[in-house]
This record gives structure tokens, sequence and C-alpha cells, in this order.
């Protein structure tokens, strides 16, 4: 293009460019645009050729830039759904873990429940069989026990005022009625002398009715020494 270098053809174009400005500006422009042509030998015929060129280079510019653009629209319309499915999947994930979670938790209930149900039958099975087990000894056995109660020693008579007791077990304790689990009166320390008022059976098992300090209470045989 009779030897003009890039940079005068840029300086060309920068005051073409200057065309599309204010009414003075303009003008000017097209003053710089005639004056930078002739100086660069350009013919009419050589600035319409090289405007035609540009333009078309443009639309050239423009289509694929269209066309990138459709793309990246229609890719990142993809990448919404794409983001929307995979949000739906991982809510329908959350959802089924949750109802795995709730039918993991019942059938252990359920296995549980049945777990004692089982051992309950077991045990009413078993607490069945004792029953039977001990009314059929406690049945054999009524006339063994009559025969040892009849042939227990009768109780020794007591002669009110004139028997005394020793302790002997340092656990003594004075309690208000014949038996181990009767409220305690007080505890009677190894050697105390209690006075006697009877002797008797009662559940099988002796008792002493003693005066201990003035208060009246009652003390097992095995604890005391009679005299």
């Amino acid at each position: 293009m009779n030897g003009a270098s890039e940079e005068e053809i840029a300086r060309l174009a920068n005051r073409l460019a200057m065309l599309v400005s204010d009414d003075g500006e303009a003008d000017n422009a097209g003053r710089a645009v005639g004056a930078l042509a002739r100086r660069l030998g350009l013919s009419g015929g050589q600035l319409k050729a090289i405007f035609v060129a540009g333009a078309e280079s443009a639309g050239v510019q423009t289509a694929q830039l269209a066309a990138q653009s459709s793309r990246i629209g229609a890719l990142e319309a993809e990448v919404a759904a794409l983001r929307e499915s995979l949000r739906v999947t991982e809510a329908t994930a959350r959802g089924a873990m949750a109802e795995r979670d709730a039918l993991r938790r019942e059938g252990a209930d359920m296995a549980a429940r049945l777990l004692r149900r089982r051992r309950g039958r077991l045990l009413s099975v078993l607490l069945v069989l004792l029953i039977a087990a001990a009314g059929a000894v406690g049945w054999r056995s009524q006339d063994w026990l009559r025969a040892q109660l009849a042939a227990a020693p009768p109780p020794p008579a007591a002669t009110p005022g004139y028997r005394e007791a020793v302790v002997h077990d340092a656990a003594a304790v004075l309690r208000a009625a014949p038996e181990e689990t009767a409220a305690a009166v007080v505890p009677l320390p190894a050697g105390t002398r209690l006075l006697v008022r009877r002797v008797f059976w009662h559940n099988l098992e002796q008792w002493v009715e003693v005066e201990f300090q003035g208060r009246d209470g009652y003390v097992p045989s095995t604890s005391v020494d009679l005299s």
C-alpha cells in the first residue's frame, strides 16, 4: 500500500474513527484524513477499499462474537440446568438417607421390643415352672415339716422374775417384736444381763421376752445364755 507503515495506517484509522465526533472535531478529522491519505499516496478508491475490507472483517468478527456469545449463553443455561438437577438430586439423596435412618431406628426398636417380649415370655415360663416345682416340693415336704415340728423339743418353762439371760452375741439387739425385721429398741452389748419374762417359739424360731432398763423387748434365744 504505497509503502505505508503500520503506524501510519493506525494513525489514519484513528482519524477515521474521529469522523463520528461532534461537528467541529468531525470536520477537523475529515480534513486530517484527507491530508494524511494524500501524504500516504492513497487514492479515494484505495481508501474506500480499505474501509470496505475493514467493514467486512468487522462483520465477520461480530458474527463470530455473536456465535461465541450464543454458545456461551447455551453453556451457561446448560450449567444452570445441571446445577438445578444436582440440587434436586442432593435433596432426593438427603431424603433417602433420612428415610433410611428412620427405617434403621424403627427396625432397632422393633427388634428390642421383640427381644423384650421373648425375654418376658421366657421369664413367665420359668416362673410358672419354679412355682410348680416349689408347690410340688412344698406338698411333699409338709409331712417332713410336721415331723420336724413334732420332734422339736418343748420350750423351756420360764419362771417370771427368777431367770436371767446373759448376752453373748456382740450384735444382739432388743427388738419391739419377735421378728428379725422388727424395730430395734436398743443394742445389747455382750455381757448384758436381762430379766427373762418368758421363752417361746415364733415362726420356727425360739425367742426370749426380756426386760432391760425398764423396757420390754425380744431377743433370739441364740443370742443369749439362759440361766
